[in-house]
């Protein structure tokens, strides 16, 4: 009798693994981007989170354009290397950008193997192929404009649309978010967060490339290739509520829209709700 019921625990227990890697492996992979400034350390909070809800593979990417003078065809490259490994591993992708992190996302899903934007879209398996593109979320996205990216010719210089707070290096060619003395990257980026904690961050900011913040996109995702999620911060002091309505209400914008009671850097402030997001859009993973 003892025997049997060591026998059935171990069973038991055997399963259980078998069910924990099955729920694993059908979860998509998550590819993070952080903005401007931030390095990928931002996203730890969400990655803690995805990984009790049994997600695998958790990559925050580093952009080369933080901390280096380097165009943003480095920053597209880096994410895009982390992207095609997954997919061409078989796995599903939800891409997740923060800031000028959307504006990466965006431009490195060209030509990526995508699902329908619709909610019923099928599986990979229905299809009979490999990994695609589930959806990208915008977290505070500071994204180029359609007009823009039709039209390159009326594209502004960076200098006159980005926030107050950027300083502009023009001799070294480099930025930083320290140019105005009323709006501290403390209140710019982490609003909500403790004291304490947005001095922690904010001592953790780097310089970014002027080349890379002011490129010219090159493609728009957001107008019915893929399914794109804007979330806007209600309590942003960077990408404001209004700002963000002004991209929402492109002609042609295709976005799902959500709103949280966040600040600019919603992984810090609200992780849970961020992460809860993310589980929110991989549902067209298991359609």
């Amino acid at each position: 009798m003892q025997l049997t019921f060591l026998i059935s625990c171990s069973l038991c227990a055997f399963l259980n693994v078998g069910l924990a890697a099955d729920a694993r492996s059908n979860k998509p992979a998550v590819v993070m981007v952080p903005g401007a400034f931030h390095s990928p350390q931002v996203f730890g909070k969400v990655t803690h989170q995805l990984a009790q809800a049994d997600y695998e593979f958790l990559n925050a990417v580093a952009l080369p354009s933080v901390g280096h003078l380097v165009e943003r065809q480095a920053d597209i490259d880096a994410v895009k290397s982390v992207l095609y490994e997954h997919l061409n591993a078989g796995r599903d992708v939800i891409l997740v950008g923060n800031s000028y992190g959307c504006t990466v996302i965006g431009d490195a899903v060209n030509g990526a193997p995508r699902y329908p934007p619709s909610s019923d879209a099928p599986t990979a398996t229905e299809i009979g192929i490999g990994g695609r593109i589930i959806s990208l979320i915008y977290l505070a996205g500071y994204i180029p404009t359609i007009q823009e990216v039709e039209h390159p010719e009326s594209k502004p210089d960076i200098h006159s649309v980005s926030p107050a707070f950027f300083n502009y290096h023009d001799d070294t060619g480099k930025v930083t978010a320290d140019g105005d003395p009323t709006l501290r990257p403390q209140k710019a980026f982490y609003n909500l967060l403790p004291a304490k904690e947005a001095d922690y961050w904010t001592g953790k900011l780097d310089f970014s490339s002027f080349d890379a913040l002011n490129a010219t996109g090159t493609y728009i995702p957001y107008t019915g290739d893929f399914k794109v999620v804007y979330v806007v911060g209600s309590q942003d002091k960077s990408v404001t509520p209004k700002w963000a309505q002004a991209f929402i209400d492109q002609p042609g914008a295709k976005f799902a829209v959500e709103h949280l009671d966040a600040d600019h850097v919603a992984m810090l402030s609200k992780p849970k709700e961020v992460s809860d997001l993310i589980l929110k859009y991989s549902k067209n993973h298991n359609a």
